[in-house]
């Protein structure tokens, strides 16, 4: 792995935190750069070559790490030559309609937890990750810990129960520049591949993949086949008494109770609260 000296802009501080935090781990030092990208709420602004988007999240974490990028979207939106830029800089491009982009996001990096064991880092980049997302993800990196960063244009994700790393600006994180990628010897660049979430389809060609959403196929499948809008948050399949991890089921529990607001109800013993905490125990028990 190749690290860069520091930059002078705003992702100077985050990811000079990440390494320092990283340092001493080298299977962290290594760890994979994962990247999930709405083109929806955060488009390449205009004038903006896409080939650089690669090379700038890069420089943003001052490292060249194994890095995939993978940007979501109605794709038959997107200029040619976007396209083409994203393409030559291994962007990963996948179709999805507008109203699903979200949950197929959200299934895709579910899948990749699965199959990616930490360390890792993830960034997201959407104006929507509050809500069910954010909520579920904080549930899923409450068992399973990666390194996470989020990234929007204009809503930052304001959720106190996500623990994440930073909230970047979009633009702020184009502006961390980058040459764009060489082409590598024996003349081959990375390889990107285009994908349609709708019929199982990818190609590695502009050409093909515009084909591809302009078919009749394609306009079929999109209307009867496409990925449900409707986010899948999998922790709500957790069974109540999910058998807790080792570091987890010793943790010591601290209450925070406001009375004026939760008053002990006319009747109710206070010993049962305030002796043992049966009752709270009792419930959280049931709960875990």
């Amino acid at each position: 792995m190749y690290k860069r000296k520091p930059s002078s802009t705003d992702g100077r501080v985050v990811s000079e935190i990440v390494l320092e935090r990283m340092s001493g781990n080298d299977a962290a030092e290594t760890a994979k750069i994962e990247v999930w990208w709405d083109m929806n709420d955060c488009p390449i602004p205009e004038g903006y070559d896409a080939s650089r988007v690669r090379p700038s999240i890069e420089r943003a974490f001052n490292y060249f790490g194994p890095v995939s990028i993978t940007a979501y979207g109605d794709q038959k939106q997107t200029p040619c030559h976007v396209l083409r830029g994203l393409s030559s800089a291994g962007v990963a491009v996948a179709h999805t309609r507008s109203d699903s982009t979200r949950s197929v996001m959200y299934r895709d990096m579910v899948e990749w937890r699965g199959q990616n064991p930490p360390p890792g880092i993830i960034l997201i980049i959407s104006d929507q990750v509050e809500g069910d997302f954010s909520w579920d993800l904080a549930r899923l990196q409450q068992r399973t810990r990666y390194h996470l960063f989020l990234a929007y244009s204009s809503n930052p994700c304001n959720d106190i129960f996500l623990l994440r790393y930073a909230n970047w600006r979009w633009e702020k994180l184009l502006e961390e520049g980058g040459t764009p990628p060489l082409v590598a010897a024996g003349g081959l660049s990375f390889a990107a591949v285009f994908y349609c979430k709708s019929c199982n389809f990818n190609c590695q060609s502009v050409k093909t993949f515009r084909n591809h959403l302009s078919s009749y196929k394609h306009g079929m499948e999109d209307a009867i086949n496409s990925p449900d809008s409707r986010l899948s948050c999998v922790t709500k399949t957790w069974a109540k008494n999910y058998p807790a991890t080792p570091e987890h089921a010793t943790a010591k529990i601290h209450v925070l109770w406001d009375m004026n607001d939760c008053p002990i109800p006319e009747g109710y013993d206070a010993c049962r609260v305030c002796l043992y905490g049966l009752d709270i125990e009792i419930a959280l028990d049931l709960q875990c």
